[in-house]
Formats: C-alpha cells, structure tokens, sequence
C-alpha cells in the first residue's frame, strides 16, 4: 500500500482569499437569480441562458466555500461529495458559457428565431447539465474522486492522486472543457463582431489565408527549430562521413565551421529570398509568386530527407540555403497577399494568421523533435524532410483560389478578373465601394508609377514609412528574442529542471508562443496595431532588465532561477504580441501598390539581417557580457518603444488611401510632385465618410 497523500496545510491568507471569491461570485449569481424573479419583462431567452450559468456558479460557490472551511484529510464521504459538487457545478459553468455564446451567435448572425430557438434551449439544457451529471456520476462510481492532497486546490476534494488515469479524470471533469470554452469564446465572439461589422470571413477568404499561411509561412517556422534538436547527431553525420572518404576525422574547429555554416545558410537565403520578392510578385502575382516559391522547399525537402542515405552533408547545407530562400519569400509575399485579400475590419487579424503558423510551424518542430519521435538516429532525416508536404499541399490547393484583386486591377489593368475575384472573396456582388478605393489606388499608382528600392529611399513622400520599417523590423529581431531562446535551456536546468525534461518545458514554451499569438489575432482590431506594438515591446524591456538581474543573482538567492523562467515567458508573452506579428502587417498596410513589394524587400532585408547579425555577434556578446547582454537587448527594446509612442500612426480599419493621407501629412507633402515621382495629398474617393 502507497503511503495516504500528507495533509494540506493552509494559510490564513489562502483562505480568506478563496472565501472572499466564494461570497463574490454567490452575490452575483444571486442578484442574477434575484433579477429574474423579481422583473419578468426580463426573461428572454438569453437572460434566461444567464440565469442557469448563474445557479451552476451559486453551486460551485457552495461546494468551495464548504471545502475550503473543512480540513480534509482523506476521502471522506463529505469529501468526496463536495468533489462531486464542484466538478459537477464547474463543468456545467463552462457549457453554459459555450451555450450564450453559441446562442447570441446564433440569433443575430444566423438570425435563429421562433421554435427553433425554443428547441435549441431544451438542447442546451441536456447538454449542459446531462453531459456534467454523467461525467460526474462516472467519476464517483469508479471512484476517481477522493482527496488530492494539492496546495493548489487550497484543501478541498477533487481527483485522487493516487488513480493511475488521474490525469485523463482531470480533463474529463473539468480541464478539457475549460480549454474548449477559453478556445471558442473568442472565435464565436469575432465571428459576431465580423458580422456586426458586415464584412464576413467567407469561406474563400478562409481557406485562401489557411492554404497561403500553412504551405509557406508554417515551413519558415518549421525550419527555424527543426535544426535544433538533432544538432549533435547531424554533426556525428558530418563527421562520420567525412571519416568514409578521407579515413580521418575533422578537428574541432573545422565541425563547428561546417555547423555554423549549416545553421547561417539559413538566415542568408532568407536575405537573398528578400531581394527576390519584387520582381516575382510583379511578375507573377502574388498567388504565382506563392506557388513558384513552393520548388524552393520541396527539392530541399527531398534532398534533407535522403542525404544520410547518399552520405552527403553537403546536400543539407545547400538545402538549409533553399529553404531559407523560401523563408525569406514566404515572410514577405504571404502577408502581402492576405493583406491584399483582406476587407479593412479584417486585415489585422488575417494579417495575423502568417505570424500564428510561424510559431505553430516551431512547436510542431520541438515536438517533432523530442528524442522518443524523431529527433533520433533513425529519425532526423525524416524531421528535415517534412518541411516539404506543407509545400506540396499548397502547391495542389491555392491554384483553385482568387489572385490578390488589387494586383489584379492595379497591375494587371484588368477590372474584370479583379471583381470576379472580390465577389468569391466577399461572398456578394456588390463590391462596388471596394472597387472604387481600389481604383483610387490605381490611379496613384499611374501617378508614382513603379517604384524601385533605390526610388524608395529618396522619396520625400516616403520618408517616415521607411524608416517605420526599418526601425520596426531591426527591432523585431535585434530586441534579443533569439538570445532569449539561447539562455532559456540553461536557465530551466538552473531553476532545477532535469536535463531530460528541458525538450519538454521548451515545447511548453512554444505552445505559450501559440497562444498569445491566438490572442493577438483576436484582439489586433480591439486593439489596434500601434497599442499592441507598444504593450509587446515594453513587456519585452521590463523582462529583459529584470532577467539580467535576476541572471546576476541567480546563485545568491534561491529563488531567482524561477524569476528568471518568469522572465523568459513574459518576454515570449510580449514578443508574440506585437514585436513579432505586427511589423509585417504594418508594411502591408502604410505602402500603396506600387511601392509594397519594394517596402517588403526593404523590411525583408533587415529582418534576415538582423537574424544573421545577432546569430553571428550574440556568442561574442555573451561570452564578453554574459547576463549583462540582455541590457543592450532592452535598450534598443526601450528605443523601439519610444519611436513607436512618438511617431508610428494608428491604421486599424482604415483603407490604404487613407493611411496613405496620414503618412503624407508627416511628410509635408502637400501635392503631387510635376514629374510624377512622388505620391502626395489625394482626392477624397466616393466611398469615404
């Protein structure tokens, strides 16, 4: 027999803090509940929905604020009932949740009236209260309740943790369905307030922005961490192979030159990746500049895959330089076209999305490669070889979606193709307010005409939104965010992390990178682009000047290495907020059309060479400085933020002429230049306000 779980020892404080909460949420649930009694011209359907989340939160207030004045000490019956009690009351709260949100969706986007939404209640009802009572009725006679022995849970009953499936009862009663209702509350909120707002993410639209983000900027993510993991075995490659032709091996310093030439082919084919993206885009579009950059991470794809099995190292570092020119595009074309697709209430979301398959692209990596799946002998051909099936997937299934309508109109001069293309995109035919702003742009276009990178820099009427994008994509990737994933392994193994268990805790942390930038796609329009590039950057400043100190006195105090996990998540926290998905969204949206693809050459420029400098300077840096490197990261975080607060304009849910109106009145410039170079004060066009 195990030993019984120690007893719980509680703190005064913990439990007037959960006693307080108790009487809060009853008085609430009960001035709910009193409400509807009281008042009946109140009762709609949707009060009423309210009402019965509000007696499953008086049941849970209840049972906790039994449990936290009792101190249990084993699976007693009143134990185990009030477990009962909360898990059952919890899991209905969490469905009842779901149920108003799924209901006022429903009435007002799919205008559900009548007997139906009387059935739809008497649904809810079975759901909501019959889907807890059988979890819960199961979780007692199986005897899976009991006294869990948690500081967390401040001494009441919960699941056993002496059951071997504990952790599955912990999703089943409770954990699972608060992820699903975290999960589908924002998405059926947006979907509302798309619908309030009139432009809808039409099916086309929504494919279109999946399709574009997962077959190419999913890969550039992918292929930054994939290289990671199986980094001691792909050098015990190099140097076994290098052993089969010469019968000797390498030195030391000619394995770590091969490696970091490996690892540096990367950022650099991302920079040449960038010099190429205006004359595809111009070219072939921007849905054909997509598909042709596919080739650039399908042959590597195939040649990582079978290079031990041909003995050459050589073919992963010139595919390491092929798919980092597919990085390099991809960063730049995909956010360029589903900003060109977009509607204006939804191009900062979907602006998003490119920034939200990165980071999915490298978790998906770090899970790939833990050690148990293939970041093994057997296993890391194959981890660098499924960079390519993304690929080969948008290669089958974007040639069946729309061309960008602006490219279309603009470049093209094919109005026809361009409104064909609005109205599958939209979902209805009139799109004849959009089509007019397009051909405002059109005509700006005429009267710029094309502009180069050399035009770009000595426009006048350019100025401030060039140097916006230099400063904003050198501060993405000079603010320390790949020094911070540098320390983070060391700083886990000081705060006491097993050396086994480190692969873990670093794909923990890029599922938080997964989900704040879930978040910042939903709150990007509430917002706004400037708010969230402030907010990331100064958590990113506050955390790098408190893990410097916290590095520094990490062996004095006891409790600084859990500070400085503190920090590397709260840096990941503010970094995939703004710093990381806005900048790109910004270039999409401050450039007209006949400068766009030139800005993105510029931004893209300084984005993979500001990589490559921080890749090839930080080891430098932090042998010199050590935990004092990370102050020259929140300085330049510090100045970031300042030139943002100062300069960078707010764009939510304007149209491009009218950022452009902005941008020309810091420029002061105030009419179109005799010879057509510049691009200045516009005529208002018939669809503004």
């Amino acid at each position: 027999m195990p030993p019984p779980a120690p007893r719980t020892e509680l703190m005064p404080s913990e439990r007037v803090l959960v006693l307080l909460s108790c009487v809060l949420s009853a008085l609430g649930s009960s001035l709910l509940v009193a409400t509807h009694a009281l008042w009946p011209d109140l009762r709609s359907r949707a009060r009423r929905l309210l009402l019965f989340l509000s007696l499953a939160d008086l049941l849970s207030a209840a049972s906790y604020f039994y449990g936290v004045l009792q101190d249990f000490s084993g699976p007693s019956w009143d134990c185990v009932l009030q477990g009962a009690l909360s898990t059952f009351a919890n899991t209905s709260s969490f469905f009842w949740t779901v149920a108003i949100a799924l209901y006022l969706y429903l009435s007002i986007v799919r205008a559900l009236r009548g007997p139906r939404a009387g059935h739809l209640l008497w649904a809810f009802h079975i759901v909501s209260w019959g889907v807890p009572l059988a979890i819960t009725v199961a979780a007692v006679a199986l005897k899976k309740i009991g006294y869990d022995a948690s500081d967390v849970s401040v001494g009441w009953c919960w699941i056993d943790l002496e059951a071997e499936d504990r952790v599955l009862w912990m999703l089943l009663t409770g954990k699972l369905w608060e992820l699903l209702a975290y999960v589908a509350l924002p998405v059926l909120y947006l979907l509302i307030r798309m619908h309030i707002s009139r432009a809808r993410l039409t099916l086309v639209l929504a494919l279109a922005t999946l399709i574009a983000a997962f077959g190419s900027s999913f890969q550039y993510g992918y292929n930054v961490a994939a290289i990671n993991s199986p980094a001691q075995l792909m050098r015990e490659f190099y140097n076994e192979t290098f052993y089969d032709r010469t019968s000797d091996y390498l030195s030391d310093f000619s394995l770590t030159l091969l490696w970091s030439i490996s690892v540096s082919m990367f950022p650099f084919g991302g920079f040449i990746g960038s010099l190429m993206v205006g004359l595809l885009v111009n070219k072939l579009g921007r849905k054909g500049a997509l598909l042709v950059n596919n080739v650039f991470s399908i042959v590597p794809a195939i040649l990582m895959g079978s290079s031990e099995v041909a003995k050459s190292f050589e073919m992963i570092i010139l595919s390491r330089l092929l798919v980092g020119i597919c990085a390099g595009l991809s960063s730049n074309i995909v956010p360029m076209y589903l900003g060109e697709l977009a509607p204006k209430n939804l191009r900062g979301a979907l602006g998003v999305v490119p920034q939200l398959f990165i980071t999915i692209g490298i978790l998906v990596a770090q899970i790939f490669g833990l050690r148990s799946i293939l970041a093994n002998q057997q296993g890391w051909p194959i981890l660098l070889g499924v960079t390519g099936i993304p690929a080969a997937l948008q290669l089958l299934l974007l040639p069946f979606f729309p061309e960008s309508p602006r490219y279309l109109l603009v470049q093209k001069k094919d109005p026809t193709a361009a409104k064909r293309a609005l109205q599958r995109l939209r979902g209805w035919d009139d799109v004849d307010t959009e089509m007019e702003e397009i051909e405002q742009e059109a005509e700006a276009e005429r009267a710029a005409g094309f502009i180069s990178v050399v035009k770009l820099f000595r426009m006048r009427a350019l100025r401030w939104q060039v140097i916006s994008v230099v400063i904003l994509m050198g501060g993405q990737q000079l603010s320390g965010v790949n020094a911070i994933y540098y320390y983070a392994d060391q700083i886990y193994r000081g705060a006491g992390v097993n050396a086994d268990h480190v692969q873990y805790v670093t794909a923990g942390t890029g599922a938080v990178n997964v989900v704040v930038t879930v978040l910042a796609v939903f709150v990007v329009e509430l917002l706004g682009r400037r708010s969230l590039l402030l907010l990331g950057f100064s958590i990113c400043f506050a955390a790098c000047c408190v893990l410097t100190a916290a590095l520094v006195l990490q062996d004095t105090i006891a409790w600084m290495p859990y500070l400085s996990i503190t920090c590397v998540i709260s840096y990941v926290v503010g970094h995939a907020l703004g710093p990381s998905p806005i900048p790109a969204l910004f270039i999409t949206e401050i450039f007209l059309q006949s400068s766009r693809a030139s800005a993105f050459m510029v931004g893209g420029s300084v984005h993979w060479l500001s990589n490559f400098t921080v890749g090839l300077v930080f080891p430098f840096i932090q042998e010199g400085l050590g935990a004092y490197s990370f102050i020259i990261f929140a300085a330049i975080c510090l100045l970031t933020t300042v030139y943002t607060f100062l300069v960078v304009p707010e764009t939510k849910a304007k149209t491009f002429m009218e950022i452009n109106r902005i941008f020309a009145k810091m420029n002061k410039v105030s009419e179109v230049h005799p010879e057509k170079e510049e691009l200045t004060e516009l005529p208002p066009f018939a669809g503004e306000q």
